[in-house]
């Protein structure tokens, strides 16, 4: 098992406990609300209501806490199916959709926390899980799983400067440009010409 799977699977599992519930709850609402730099420890045990030692007995560290309940998993789950000759457009219209929004919020708070190596690699291993791998088995001639992960870069790209281009882009016409402008780079990766 590679270090990315054993991760995964270390932060996989749902808090059992009650004590470890409130504290789940709390610290999600707590770093959606602030992002990672934001919520500390304390106010995190403070809103579930039990001592700072408590929290880091059961979570071990503000990192691990973190990407075990930022839950991007739970928004996250492109289609890959379908032709690959209009996947970009796809791929740009899932991630900008007005239904989006949460996923859109969980995927920055993420980006915003991936200097940490914890949570480097807890955005490393999702990516690699909910969309690099399969696509990158889609994808035909060279440098199948570069150009995967490169497609997973450039949708990074996009939700980072969504907050940016998102007055101009809010309506559905400046969604519609949007997609097929940023779709076209994309797609440049899944099918080269």
């Amino acid at each position: 098992m590679s270090e990315v799977s054993s991760a995964v699977s270390k932060f996989d599992r749902a808090p059992a406990t009650p004590t470890q519930r409130a504290i789940a709850e709390q610290a999600q609402r707590l770093f959606h609300e602030h992002g990672f730099s934001g919520a500390s420890i304390r106010d995190i045990a403070s809103a579930a209501g039990v001592d700072p030692s408590i929290v880091i007995r059961h979570f071990h560290s503000k990192a691990e806490l973190f990407a075990r309940v930022i839950g991007f998993d739970t928004y996250f789950r492109p289609q890959l199916d379908g032709p690959l000759d209009t996947m970009g457009e796809r791929l740009v219209a899932y991630l900008l959709a007005p239904e989006h929004a949460e996923m859109r919020r969980t995927f920055t708070v993420l980006l915003r926390a991936a200097d940490h190596a914890v949570l480097r690699q807890e955005l490393v291993a999702a990516m690699s899980r909910l969309m690099v791998e399969e696509l990158g088995a889609r994808l035909e001639g060279a440098d199948a799983m570069t150009r995967a992960w490169l497609v997973s870069a450039q949708l990074m790209g996009l939700v980072q400067a969504w907050d940016a281009i998102e007055p101009e882009s809010s309506t559905g016409d400046g969604r519609t440009r949007l997609v097929r402008l940023y779709g076209s780079a994309v797609q440049q990766l899944i099918t080269p010409r």
